[in-house]
């Protein structure tokens, strides 16, 4: 467990060298939650966010860094969105879907120049631990976000009024986001792209 206040923020995994801003993160989840994408085309989006260096030549054009793989990738990918948090997991094993950085975009950006007076697009660079760990942590009576967060997760039960439940409802319908679906297997198509990926990165490192 890494401690804020005695050690820097990692950039590493295992020796592995991880771009770290709060962009990164962002972007990950973004690809994470978007249907669009097959599972192997997220295990892509993520290593090249992650494992990523400019050209030293200064062309404009990017590498990929040595990285891990298959189960590895997965460690590690769940090891930096993650990472920052401290507390016991949810004991109910609750995982509803409630933040969008698409969506929420201007409720945290408004949030952090207010609270915290920082301007995210003005942020040359932000450990994607070090902005969860503000983003989660705001005062909750003067962060919107957190209240619309609270609204999302809030249930309905039988103590409530009539007149209650149904604004609820209808500020539950304004909030409301897309769902992650179940995991699906593998196509076999998707199989084959992933090992013909993994012997590719073999001969790579297998040539330095």
């Amino acid at each position: 467990m890494n401690n804020v206040f005695l050690e820097d923020l990692p950039e590493e995994w295992h020796g592995y060298k991880v771009n770290t801003d709060f962009t990164i993160g962002i972007q990950m989840l973004q690809a994470k939650y978007d249907r669009g994408l097959t599972d192997y085309e997220k295990s892509d989006i993520f290593v090249w966010l992650m494992f990523a260096d400019e050209d030293e030549n200064g062309n404009g054009k990017e590498f990929l860094r040595e990285h891990p793989q298959g189960q590895e990738l997965g460690e590690c990918v769940e090891w930096f969105l993650s990472g920052w948090f401290h507390d016991n997991p949810n004991p109910d094993g609750d995982k509803t879907r409630v933040v969008d950085y698409d969506v929420d975009q201007w409720r945290i950006y408004a949030d952090f120049r207010q609270i915290y007076g920082i301007d995210l697009t003005a942020v040359d660079y932000m450990h994607w631990w070090m902005f969860c760990g503000l983003l989660w942590n705001m005062p909750y009576k003067l962060s919107i976000f957190l209240q619309v967060v609270s609204k999302r997760q809030e249930k309905p039960d039988n103590n409530m009024s009539a007149e209650y439940r149904k604004e609820l409802r209808k500020t539950q319908q304004i909030y409301a986001l897309d769902q992650p679906e179940e995991k699906k297997e593998y196509t076999e198509e998707e199989k084959t792209a992933i090992d013909d990926y993994d012997r590719m990165m073999a001969e790579i490192r297998g040539r330095k």
